[in-house]
């Protein structure tokens, strides 16, 4: 559970719901500080063959959620970097 101005989100509930996405096969969302005071959220998503358009999967996530818990930034990966025992690496 992160807090991002002024409310409480629990990351997984945003990760269900783009796994819910027929495009998206596996999706992690983290909130970043990139600059003192601006905290957004960020997904992290790989895909089942082409990347979904990303006003889509917002469109798709508004439906489901409330508008502070749309990620501000999708950014599309090959793969998730994972740990040495194999598990998902958020930090990187």
């Amino acid at each position: 559970q992160v807090k991002v101005r002024g409310y409480r989100i629990e990351l997984g509930e945003i990760e269900a719901a783009l796994l819910a996405h027929e495009a998206v096969r596996e999706a992690v969302v983290v909130a970043r500080e990139d600059m003192p005071g601006d905290v957004r959220l960020v997904a992290y998503l790989v895909a089942h063959g082409m990347a979904p358009e990303t006003e889509t999967l917002r469109d798709e996530l508004r439906g489901r959620l409330p508008d502070f818990m749309v990620p501000a930034h999708f950014v599309t990966l090959a793969a998730m970097p994972q740990t040495p025992n194999g598990k998902i690496d958020r930090k990187a």
